[in-house]
């Protein structure tokens, strides 16, 4: 289907800066625009320095940069996350210095994080708006597009509704309430949220989740929806990009694991005791990602000599290393509303999955039974340390790859995921 289309989205995460709802947006706008749509994103504006996937945006999606907010402009210039191979990262004088103005920020942005609504990237409201403005009386759009995380994006998109009339789409890749507490908010604070979140979903004209929890905790959460208005396109891969993509290998039985760590939400801390159990000379793990507090457990004795933390990768690299893995290392949330993107990412680097369930009903460990990617263990210490012998042991007869589905699954492609939000914006 060819369209002429086009569409305004509100996009605070989108690369240069990198993060599951980024790439979301990223791989459905390529493929958008494939289908003949106009595409303007309305994001942040970060430093120079941060170039992950910008070389790789196609000609007709028009990247419009917004300043983030004092507090984030500060958070990315100095950021040491981000930056391209061989560059020097900022001065930060002594490490005692760092420690110091580490915990200054990380008490300033839970303050903020406190004070504002939704949060703290609210910083970015009327900047976004005010571009949004810009925008419309410039250009005629058939559909504006929200996407979040963060919740700001549908704060923007629903002042723009509100004035121009436009047809709205709000994608979600997390909700924006969880049913456990995972962040900490304050009950008034999250009766807050409830209700400024229901007036902008009887704005929406529908809405696009990235799970099937997501869609029932919304249906329950809110009674008004109409189940025919939630859709769900998950999080997806991208087959060319991978097919571009040069493996890192090793000869050792590498685990690798890529992707973000939770205290509350997505624990390592069993795998960690299950590592420092096994003494195999030829078993390396490989972690990437952000992994918050539990960079500092893993420089603990036992585990500093047995895991390499290679920090935040870009997208390419992070594909490269998942491609080049023996297993896969995927922990479930301890919810059963949402699945990390990564399992998606990991079926298309045709790896074998070790997936520790995060919980009762998690659906990515569903996912990887159904379709034989790998092995399913609870988030004990001696199931995971038996799954990881197992593999292992599946490594050394040369069986590994043989006991298991390693094949491409079609409907989780980004290719796949465009024809449905094509169709959905189309129906609006």
């Amino acid at each position: 289907m060819i369209s002429s289309k086009r569409i305004l989205i509100f996009a605070y995460a989108f690369p240069p800066l990198i993060s599951p709802q980024s790439l979301r947006w990223f791989y459905l706008c390529r493929e958008l625009i494939k289908r003949g749509y106009e595409i303007d994103v309305i994001t942040v504006q970060m430093p120079e320095n941060f170039q992950d996937l910008v070389d790789k945006i196609p000609k007709g999606l028009n990247v419009h940069c917004v300043f983030p907010g004092p507090f984030y402009y500060l958070t990315f210039k100095y950021s040491r996350e981000s930056f391209n191979e061989g560059e020097s990262k900022p001065s930060t004088g002594s490490p005692v210095l760092w420690r110091i103005l580490s915990k200054v920020h990380f008490n300033v942005y839970k303050a903020l994080n406190a004070l504002l609504i939704p949060d703290i990237y609210s910083e970015w409201l009327l900047f976004a708006i005010k571009r949004g403005l810009k925008l419309i009386r410039m250009n005629r759009y058939d559909i504006i597009i929200s996407s979040s995380e963060p919740r700001v994006c549908h704060l923007a998109a629903y002042f723009l509704k509100k004035k121009s009339g436009i047809p709205w789409i709000a994608d979600y890749g997390d909700p924006w309430i969880y049913p456990v507490p995972t962040l900490r908010e304050s009950k008034l604070k999250r009766r807050i949220l409830r209700k400024i979140e229901a007036k902008i979903l009887k704005r929406t004209d529908t809405i696009t989740v990235a799970a099937e929890g997501i869609k029932r905790l919304y249906l329950d959460r809110y009674p008004f929806l109409q189940p025919d208005k939630v859709h769900v396109i998950t999080q997806g891969f991208d087959p060319d990009m991978f097919s571009q993509v040069e493996e890192e290998t090793s000869s050792k039985f590498r685990i690798v694991y890529c992707g973000s760590l939770y205290k509350n939400l997505r624990d390592p801390m069993a795998f960690f005791e299950a590592v420092k159990e096994i003494d195999k000379e030829d078993i390396e793990i490989i972690i990437a990602g952000r992994i918050n507090e539990f960079a500092d457990v893993i420089k603990e004795e036992g585990l500093k000599k047995k895991i390499k933390y290679c920090g935040f990768l870009n997208h390419v690299k992070s594909l490269a290393l998942q491609k080049g893995a023996t297993i896969l290392l995927h922990i479930g949330n301890v919810t059963d509303v949402q699945v990390p993107g990564k399992i998606y990412e990991y079926i298309g680097a045709r790896r074998p999955v070790l997936c520790i369930k995060g919980g009762g009903g998690d659906l990515s460990s569903e996912l990887i039974i159904r379709s034989n990617k790998g092995i399913v263990v609870n988030n004990y210490k001696n199931e995971i340390k038996e799954g990881i012998i197992k593999l292992y042991s599946f490594w050394q007869k040369g069986l590994l790859d043989k006991s298991f589905n390693l094949n491409d699954i079609k409907e989780f492609t980004w290719q796949r995921h465009a024809e449905d939000m094509s169709r959905i914006i189309e129906e609006i």
